[in-house]
């Protein structure tokens, strides 16, 4: 009964503190009218945390827990870029490669070219690399001292938004980017509270 309890505790506690970063991406996908995504990096792939799908009848359809590639997508070659070199050429050789459409690189060196631009830019593209048809833009939400932790994508297919179009998207990215920081850092500073 008491552990009963407790679970039901964290579920409600847990759903208290995903609302806020709901309705950030449900606000955003409302602005961009495309579906938002917010993920992390999680041992060899990207998990999405949340999501909102767009209102139009042609979506991609991935569950919040779905798990994607790091070398393919936007957000998993945004985390890519974040590593130190040593650690990141190490994942490089040891998670595979898969060619998922004819845009994917698989070529390493290609790869990390990629990689050293969207760091210095701290914007990540994928240009139909892993759906044929669909392109995302994505940016990285910071933690403490600016360190990413999590990332913040939009998706759609390229009948309706080019990669042009998903580009001119990043100051409403950024926007939407920091305001999720905002609360993981109140987050954070509130179990800190729990434990002092």
């Amino acid at each position: 009964g008491v552990r009963l309890e407790r679970l039901g505790l964290d579920v409600v506690a847990a759903s208290m503190s995903r609302a806020p970063r709901h309705a950030i991406l449900e606000s955003l996908s409302q602005q961009i009218g495309e579906t938002c995504n917010f993920g992390v990096m999680a041992g060899s792939h990207v998990v999405y945390l949340d999501r909102v799908e767009s209102a139009w009848p042609f979506g991609l359809r991935f569950e919040r827990g779905s798990h994607v590639p790091l070398h393919c997508t936007s957000m998993g070659k945004l985390f890519l870029s974040t590593l130190p070199a040593p650690r990141r050429a190490l994942m490089l050789r040891s998670i595979p490669l898969y060619r998922y459409t004819e845009n994917t690189i698989t070529d390493v060196g290609r790869l990390e070219e990629e990689l050293e631009k969207i760091r210095s830019m701290e914007v990540s593209t994928d240009d139909q690399e892993f759906l044929a048809g669909v392109v995302c833009v994505a940016v990285p939400v910071h933690g403490p001292k600016r360190k990413p932790i999590a990332a913040l994508a939009v998706s759609a297919p390229l009948a309706r938004m080019s990669l042009q179009q998903g580009l001119a998207h990043i100051p409403l990215l950024r926007s939407a980017a920091n305001s999720l920081a905002a609360t993981i850092e109140q987050d954070g500073s509130s179990s800190e509270e729990e434990n002092t």
